[in-house]
């Protein structure tokens, strides 16, 4: 609307010609538009979905890890959540035709911010649902143990699955990893084994992608149901995560931890 009015003065201090009318009407169009769909853009970036959380970034990483492992897992149905957010364009705008040419233009233009918006809504709707659907415990990080090894001989030779972060992880991740593994938990408890990369100096030299801060945390898999087709999904959802063994944690030339 500002871009319209700075150029309905210039409009009016030089003589443009026909086509200054145009200009006029479609950055109109155009500002009417941001402003009806702009609520609908800031519902879903204020949004909080995950439970437990207070950050935009950890948010915004645990839902696409959530629908990762869906699609992963064949839940959720996202290819048809995807197949109706591109039909719905070209049957509004069908039905935005007939509308402003046949029954009226404000229904037109009503159609046609629908055609823009429902795509949006369609995907956003359902990655919430998804969301909200994988976290079926709410207070997961309460069922969660984590401890120091004093053995990290015998943890590196079990090899289990670390997940390299920085520092001690909030509530919402430690929340997401207990769901996500709940699905191959033996017992109700998921157990994490805390280590610094500084440690591992004890006993071994660190791979040269660590730094000193990192914080390996290992997950033991002999508390997880890794049975027939189990053990196969695990490993694709561990990709996902980004969980490597332990053994790739180590270097086989002695270069130490960066500084």
């Amino acid at each position: 609307m500002l871009a319209d009015f700075l150029f309905l003065v210039a409009a009016a201090l030089c003589s443009f010609g026909e086509w200054c009318y145009p200009v006029m009407v479609f950055t109109f169009i155009a500002a009417l538009f941001t402003v009806t769909i702009s609520p609908i853009i800031v519902r879903f970036s204020k949004k909080r979905d995950v439970p437990q959380n207070d950050d935009v970034r950890t948010e915004n990483f645990i839902r696409a890890k959530v629908n990762a492992i869906n699609m992963a897992r064949r839940n959720g149905h996202a290819v048809l959540t995807e197949v109706l957010a591109a039909i719905s364009v070209p049957l509004l705008a069908i039905a935005t035709y007939y509308l402003g040419k046949y029954v009226n233009l404000a229904l037109g233009f009503a159609g046609m911010v629908l055609m823009l918006a429902t795509p949006l809504l369609i995907v956003g709707l359902h990655s919430s649902a998804q969301t909200k659907k994988f976290f079926t415990v709410k207070n997961g990080e309460k069922l969660v143990d984590i401890y120091h090894p004093e053995d990290i001989k015998a943890l590196y030779n079990a090899n289990p699955k670390v997940i390299i972060g920085i520092g001690d992880p909030p509530s919402a991740l430690l929340n997401f990893f207990y769901n996500w593994l709940s699905y191959y938990l033996k017992n109700e408890r998921l157990a994490l084994y805390r280590v610094p990369a500084p440690e591992l100096c004890r006993d071994f030299t660190p791979a040269n992608f660590l730094s000193y801060d990192d914080v390996l945390f290992c997950i033991p898999e002999e508390q997880l149901d890794l049975m027939k087709e189990k053990l196969a999904l695990y490993r694709r959802e561990c990709d996902i995560i980004q969980a490597i063994p332990f053994s790739f944690c180590v270097a086989e030339e002695n270069v130490g931890i960066e500084e």
